[in-house]
């Protein structure tokens, strides 16, 4: 719904290559996991869905957010919850649709989330035996630590401007 708010009517394939260039890099749904999600948001009156028949290629479904998609898509920007981080970049990158106060309360939710994780990790390091086994999973530890500690960095940054209000 946040990509039709933003982008208007297009279709699953027109969806696809705009997340390819925008924020493939955090988040990438499967094709076939986007076109189900447009399939049930017309089924569900989030989004209309318009078959466009083509001469050349194969006809085409555009689908584009309701009027009944706007409150649901509000009501899932404002939502502020333990979500994967896949989840949390999403609704970072679509920002422009909420406030700014809602988007402190998404980064602070991560950096704390972040937080939790990273605990977990350190209370495992000193587990490792960095013998047999534990010697190859000491790389994956040390890599997952290493990007708690990156991200905590990033959100912290991300606060601060926020926080700032430079930007939109």
């Amino acid at each position: 719904l946040a990509l039709l708010a933003i982008e208007g009517e297009r279709s699953g394939y027109d969806l696809l290559k705009l997340v390819g260039k925008a924020i493939a890099f955090v988040w990438a749904p499967a094709r076939s996991q986007l076109y189900t999600v447009l399939a049930r948001l017309a089924r569900d009156g989030l989004a209309d869905v318009r078959h466009v028949a083509q001469q050349q290629r194969p006809d085409k479904q555009l689908y584009r957010i309701t009027e009944a998609g706007q409150p649901a898509l509000g009501a899932w920007h404002e939502t502020v919850e333990h979500a994967a981080p896949e989840a949390f970049f999403l609704k970072l990158f679509v920002g422009g649709l909420t406030s700014r106060q809602t988007l402190l309360e998404h980064v602070e939710r991560f950096r704390r989330d972040t937080e939790e994780r990273l605990a977990e990790l350190r209370e495992i390091e000193p587990t490792n035996t960095r013998r047999g086994h534990d010697y190859y999973h000491f790389f994956l530890l040390r890599l997952g630590i290493e990007r708690r500690e990156l991200e905590l960095r990033w959100a912290e940054g991300v606060l601060e401007e926020l926080r700032a209000g430079d930007g939109a």
